[in-house]
């Protein structure tokens, strides 16, 4: 059975979820919330590791030491958008499945178009949202279906510079990190 690019219901379907950052782990909350069978999260980074497993979505692994299984996801999510992550999600997504790209870290790589094309997988990309997308999520997030988002980390934004190195070199537990004024 094919799986729709935007599926009616996920409950039952196994998913993947590639890159524990902050969008990794709201599609990962998100799914949860639907009642997603199986949610996978993914991730090279210790600290986002233990991040995802604290937030509960999921079970969490290091694809560097263990890749995900061949052929096993209906869904697969790259929130991470290189070139081994692509790879890595064709690879784990399942015949009928599909893979849904929101990463945006590398623009080019190789992609498996040949099992894409023969086991007739869906592959789309997501970049945005509309209007009613965001008033949905602030229900979602007012609601509590998202979890308590712990992962969240606030600092003063005159800490703005520390804090963006800190989450590109990878040395923050923080999956998203809110500059406040004070």
């Amino acid at each position: 059975a094919h799986v729709g690019l935007v599926a009616e219901t996920v409950a039952g379907l196994r998913a993947l979820v590639i890159g524990a950052g902050s969008i990794g782990l709201l599609i990962a909350g998100l799914l949860r919330h639907r009642g997603c069978g199986t949610v996978d999260i993914g991730d090279t980074n210790p600290l986002r590791r233990e991040t995802a497993r604290a937030a509960g979505y999921g079970s969490v692994y290091d694809p560097s030491a263990t890749p995900p299984a061949a052929d096993h996801y209906h869904l697969v999510f790259d929130a991470v958008g290189a070139g081994v992550t692509r790879e890595s999600a064709v690879a784990a997504v399942r015949p009928g499945g599909a893979v849904v790209h929101v990463g945006l870290l590398q623009g080019r790589g190789e992609l498996d178009v040949r099992k894409l094309t023969l086991a007739e997988v869906r592959f789309v990309g997501v970049y945005t949202y509309t209007h009613r997308d965001l008033a949905k999520s602030v229900e979602l997030l007012h609601q509590g279906a998202l979890g308590g988002l712990d992962w969240m980390e606030q600092r003063p934004l005159r800490d703005g510079p520390e804090a963006f190195a800190s989450l590109h070199d990878g040395s923050t537990a923080a999956a998203k990190i809110v500059l406040r004024p004070w």
